[in-house]
């Protein structure tokens, strides 16, 4: 994959830390008011607290991937041993990693399964963009609005788009669209080209014609663009529609 430029952290590193607080502390607090066996309608079969589960071994995970400089070894990394101690494993969890990516010096290197420099830099803003999308897979579940920063959402999407998705696209039995892909925040600067090459995606940030586009909000587009469609309803899609389909159902999680 190639991309036009690539920063780590776009945004001043102390947005990404209070969007990363303050979400975080929202999944925890729907710990406490919720049912843990609530099915997220976003997460296969998922509930509440695989969700949360899920989002707390990541924590964990890029933690010791930053302490150590390596992949952690299978068993480096706990869950909780039952639904009840699952609140105080995940905010253990979050402020281990927050403590983590303060501590390591962010040009230091590190272990992550992406394309991108393996240096620990990388892991603010991915941690920071995975509790986002999972705190609305969990605010959808329990029938509340998303409330997803504009700009924070803009620079998901770039961050899905030379991150997450040449990730999922890898994947065994995954085919990536032929198709190039327009999409235009209508509230925020934000604008990619996405051409599929040889050598994977070649992803340009310009205003630039696709067989598609879509166009929207940008909490709008980067839910719609992780597959999260429940809050997506605000996208306009141009051009031919399979082809914004296909690249709408590449998802993730």
């Amino acid at each position: 994959m190639t991309v036009d430029s690539y920063l780590f952290c776009p945004k001043d590193p102390s947005e990404y830390v209070a969007r990363f607080t303050t979400e975080s502390a929202a999944v925890s607090s729907l710990i406490e008011t919720q049912p843990l066996d609530t099915a997220v309608p976003t997460c296969g079969d998922w509930d509440l607290a695989a969700l949360v589960t899920h989002v707390g071994w990541v924590y964990r995970w890029a933690a010791v991937a930053l302490r150590t400089a390596a992949m952690p070894e299978r068993g480096a990394v706990s869950r909780p041993d039952s639904p009840d101690e699952l609140h105080d494993w995940f905010t253990t969890s979050a402020t281990d990693a927050l403590d983590a990516l303060h501590s390591v010096d962010p040009s230091a290197p590190t272990w992550h399964p992406f394309q991108p420099p393996q240096l620990a830099g990388f892991w603010l803003r991915r941690l920071t963009h995975e509790t986002t999308i999972h705190l609305l897979d969990a605010q959808l579940t329990c029938s509340m609005t998303p409330d997803i920063d504009a700009g924070m959402a803009s620079d998901g999407i770039d961050e899905y788009l030379t991150v997450a998705l040449p990730r999922v696209l890898s994947g065994e039995g995954v085919t990536a669209p032929t198709t190039t892909l327009h999409i235009h925040c209508t509230d925020v600067d934000g604008e990619w080209l996405i051409v599929p090459s040889a050598d994977g995606l070649v992803i340009t940030r310009e205003h630039a014609k696709g067989d598609a586009a879509l166009r929207g909000p940008a909490a709008a587009l980067f839910a719609g663009l992780w597959g999260r469609q429940e809050a997506a309803n605000e996208i306009d899609i141009a051009g031919d529609a399979d082809v914004a389909a296909s690249w709408l159902a590449i998802g993730g999680n």
